[in-house]
């Protein structure tokens, strides 16, 4: 049986506390869903649940459910946002243990592999996720996009919806041109929104079905590779191959909308390019002395 909903009273007080603040709608999504499933984990209301049995729940997604610590840390920031700001009682850091993040290189897939797997997706999932790739967008950006954001004569795309909510520039790709004609030709999205939902044009389409769309079609073009490969790894891909390119590191930086260089340094790690053009120190020596 399923368990009854509890209603999540806190709409409108996390929403305003949240853009108070400066943060992002997505934030406010991101924390309603975790304040909500941890209301109906232990069906009562939010302000009911103690900071016990909040560690509890931050267990239960560790070591039940295999939850990444990014989810872990998500729901641990907005328990302590909700009691501090909404309850205003103050849940000290120690007493719930943010969760260590082990980073681990993400996997790449090479342009044909991409090309191949776009070929296999609708026109409009193909459109918003020659973005990703093509433009390095995270699918959110992707699809906040307005009609006029999209600028054919300067092949760029105007990112209004970034993260931290710092806009920025992107290149726009001929591919993703030739897809967003025949995308736009076939569909007629009204304005502004340039990847409508159905229900509510005022609102941008849902990633879920476009991000369970791409793993499943690389799941079936490629059923026998170990490589965690999502929407996201797009934007891996967009970095590495312009570093494979020649491209520079602070170029790609300003592409991806990174505010360190050391986010995106992580691209060397994974790029042919670079490593092909390094020498060991043992090979600048008399390293003919083993023939």
């Amino acid at each position: 049986m399923f368990k009854k909903r509890i209603p999540f009273q806190y709409d409108e007080e996390l929403k305003r506390e949240l853009d108070l603040r400066g943060r992002s709608y997505g934030t406010y999504k991101n924390y309603r869903s975790q304040l909500r499933r941890m209301s109906e984990h232990f069906d009562k209301d939010l302000k009911d649940i103690s900071v016990g049995e909040a560690k509890d729940f931050l267990y239960h997604l560790k070591n039940t459910l295999h939850h990444q610590p990014q989810t872990i840390n998500l729901c641990r920031a907005a328990f302590r946002f909700f009691r501090h700001n909404i309850l205003g009682e103050y849940v000290a850091p120690d007493l719930l243990p943010i969760h260590k993040f082990v980073y681990q290189l993400p996997d790449i897939l090479s342009t044909n592999e991409v090309l191949l797997i776009f070929e296999h997706l609708s026109l409009k999932y193909r459109a918003v996720l020659s973005l990703c790739y093509g433009s390095g967008l995270r699918i959110a950006e992707a699809l906040a996009l307005e009609i006029g954001d999209v600028d054919s004569k300067t092949m760029k795309v105007y990112v209004r919806c970034a993260k931290g909510g710092k806009a920025r520039y992107s290149i726009l790709s001929s591919y993703s041109l030739k897809c967003l004609r025949l995308y736009w030709k076939q569909y007629r999205p009204p304005e502004p929104m340039l990847f409508p939902n159905r229900d509510n044009p005022a609102d941008a389409m849902r990633a879920h079905n476009i991000q369970k769309g791409f793993s499943e079609t690389f799941k079936k073009l490629f059923p026998n590779s170990n490589k965690r490969i999502t929407t996201h790894t797009l934007r891996h891909c967009f970095a590495t191959h312009l570093l494979d390119s020649g491209t520079d590191l602070r170029t790609i930086q300003v592409l991806l909308g990174h505010k360190s260089i050391q986010s995106t340094s992580i691209y060397t790690q994974l790029t042919d390019f670079h490593f092909s053009k390094l020498v060991s120190p043992i090979d600048r020596g008399r390293s003919d002395s083993l023939v």
